[in-house]
């Protein structure tokens, strides 16, 4: 975990051979909090892909080098005070060299929060 204690997984299961849905709760105390803003708490982007990274590498059990990502749309601010959970689904496809990954995460409401494409290297 690039960032310690940053966030808790609360649930992951795998919905079919190659997709896995991982619930996570943002630890709204973390000192990332007291730059990024300070008395406006919102999680970064970069937090998020590394989320993203760290989820997919627990799931596959393998160590990952973020690649590339494509179509990135962060579409809601993510407060911990206000939303502090998260639900991730992730598609991948994998082949010899690479790992491509599709996701959606989303509030427990369901409104979407990120999405995007993003290609890793097996490291």
């Amino acid at each position: 975990m690039l960032l310690k204690n940053f966030y808790t997984i609360v649930k992951s299961e795998s919905l079919e051979a190659n997709s896995f849905s991982a619930t996570i709760e943002i630890q709204k105390e973390h000192p990332i909090f007291e730059g990024h803003f300070p008395n406006l708490s919102v999680t970064p982007g970069v937090a998020m892909l590394q989320i993203l990274k760290e989820l997919t590498e627990n799931h596959l059990r393998l160590s990952l080098f973020l690649e590339s990502a494509s179509n990135v749309k962060f579409l809601s601010l993510v407060d911990p005070n206000v939303n502090a959970t998260l639900k991730f689904d992730i598609i991948i496809q994998e082949d010899s060299q690479y790992i491509k990954v599709k996701n959606t995460t989303s509030f427990e409401d369901g409104t979407p929060v990120l999405k995007c494409n993003v290609t890793f290297v097996k490291h």
